[in-house]
């Protein structure tokens, strides 16, 4: 798999999501790192990273970061299975699950 975006702006609404759970979480901080370029099987793609006082709401906002990564950064996966490559539309349940976190 190849997971391609755009620099600058990728980094920029990974850093407004963190931003947003700052808004709406008591937390310290958070962090996501994504990885892109070519990827294989069990190869691991991306780390979200919380700092909190409290545990539920280090959980709650990194359930949010995980939701709103899958469905507002501008990555895109092309699959390469052997026989032919083809662009990965995005999941259905990845978009019911960001609309939970909508205001």
């Amino acid at each position: 798999m190849t997971l391609e975006h755009y620099p600058g702006m990728t980094e920029k609404t990974l850093e407004e999501i963190v931003t947003i759970a700052k808004n709406r979480w008591p937390i310290e901080d958070g962090i996501i790192i994504h990885r892109f370029g070519t990827l294989y099987p069990r190869d691991p793609i991306v780390f979200v990273a919380i700092i909190s006082k409290h545990r539920d709401e280090a959980f709650e906002a990194a359930r949010f970061l995980m939701d709103w990564l899958k469905t507002k950064a501008p990555f895109w996966k092309l699959e390469d299975r052997g026989g032919g490559k083809e662009w990965v539309e995005a999941k259905t349940k990845d978009e019911i699950a960001a609309k939970k976190w909508e205001k």
